[in-house]
């Protein structure tokens, strides 16, 4: 009787110890800024250039995108948008057209048609970003698009460059988002995925770091074509 009480004893020690206890998986969020980046192909004299545009208005059918102006170089040019590849309607294509175009501030804006609810327009972060908040942009390096890339905000219209005046709009934002060609034109956007820039070059002096278009100045070019606040 006490060698079956002290069998019965080890088996089950032996069972709880050999008990495995699963946690829940993490639930994935997928990033919805997918469904509002576009890769931009826009043919130029020495041949087709490639850029990154994301999605800021759905107006009449059509899409509204914003990219560098670079690009675009100015009003009037076609240019033909594809989407994210996706297994259920692999890469779709769109044709359009610049509709906005200034040097300054590198802007450029274009009108997709006919792309009914295909891309999402993001948001406009209201509050402006801080050193050190995290940063993301997803765009077409080398042309590999999509390709998500982060990094962290360093400051606006800092190492070497004037700082903004108050109640000016910024005209620049630094983070260590790695900028490469292809890239510009994507959306620089915070942990909320609001934008808080356009990615547009490579700092010349410090080229670990990343130049974009702040989102102040982008929503000034914004205001000027639609003639309205669209934040």
């Amino acid at each position: 009787m006490k060698f079956l009480i002290l069998f019965l004893s080890l088996f089950l020690n032996s069972c709880v110890h050999s008990t495995h206890v699963y946690a829940p998986a993490t639930q994935f969020r997928p990033d919805p800024v997918y469904k509002s980046v576009a890769l931009i192909h826009i043919k130029h004299k020495l041949g087709m250039a490639t850029a990154t545009a994301f999605a800021i208005q759905n107006i009449n059918n059509n899409t509204y995108m914003v990219t560098v102006n670079h690009l675009c170089e100015r009003r009037g040019r076609k240019v033909v948008a594809f989407t994210v590849h996706t297994e259920e309607a692999g890469r779709k294509r769109f044709k359009g057209k610049t509709v906005y175009s200034s040097s300054e501030n590198d802007m450029c804006i274009l009108r997709l048609y006919n792309t009914g609810e295909q891309f999402v327009p993001l948001r406009f972060a209201r509050k402006v970003p801080q050193a050190g908040d995290r940063a993301y942009t997803i765009g077409a390096p080398s042309g590999t698009f999509p390709s998500k890339t982060e990094g962290y905000v360093i400051g606006h219209d800092l190492l070497g460059m004037e700082p903004d005046e108050e109640g000016v709009p910024k005209t620049l934002l630094v983070t260590t988002v790695p900028a490469y060609n292809g890239n510009s034109g994507g959306p620089v956007y915070n942990e909320q995925y609001e934008v808080i820039g356009m990615l547009a070059a490579t700092h010349k002096k410090y080229p670990h770091s990343s130049i974009s278009i702040h989102v102040e100045s982008i929503l000034k070019h914004l205001k000027l074509y639609f003639k309205k606040d669209i934040r």
